[in-house]
């Protein structure tokens, strides 16, 4: 009888499940800074403003687009706060810029530089190496993204550093100026 109890409680609670109502648009619920980079990569002249991607980000909930188990950008608590839609404007620059072969580089001498400023934000770029590096800018924009989704705070700042998703000697970082 207790076994036959438990088997009726277990089919309600599926029953339960199965009939709450799925969600009728996950991309209404759900943002990603990383996808809206990958959107303007896409297509330029369709995707978000950095405005409008602001305003979607506050909208809804941000989600990561890390997935499984890699690690999150760290969020840096000692830097300063860059307002989110002057870093947003910056990645939707990078990412543009990236579109005509440009590409972000760092010479031999250089262990830091200014990838894009705007406003009160600004991403940087660090190294560890003694070569110079370089990556399409649209890969900066991209990491950019990553950060994003990990570091964007309900005070419409954000700051964070993640290592660069195609060449893992360059370190992205954004901040306030």
């Amino acid at each position: 009888m207790v076994n036959f109890t438990l088997n009726v409680a277990v089919l309600a609670l599926v029953a339960s499940v199965a009939a709450a109502p799925a969600t009728a648009d996950a991309s209404s619920t759900t943002f990603s800074f990383a996808r809206w980079v990958e959107d303007i990569i896409a297509n330029p002249d369709t995707a978000l403003s950095p405005a409008e991607a602001i305003v979607a980000a506050n909208a809804t909930e941000v989600v990561s687009t890390a997935g499984g188990l890699q690690k999150r950008a760290n969020c840096q608590p000692t830097f300063p706060d860059a307002p989110a839609p002057d870093a947003a404007a910056c990645l939707n620059d990078l990412a543009r810029k990236g579109a005509n072969g440009q590409h972000c580089a760092m010479g031999t001498r250089v262990f830091e530089i200014e990838m894009c400023r705007i406003g009160g934000a600004q991403i940087v770029a660090s190294r560890g190496g003694l070569a110079a590096q370089s990556v399409n800018c649209q890969d900066v924009a991209r990491t950019g993204g990553l950060i994003f989704d990990s570091c964007f705070r309900a005070d419409n700042t954000v700051k964070g550093s993640e290592i660069c998703i195609t060449n893992r000697l360059m370190q992205i970082n954004i901040s306030g100026v």
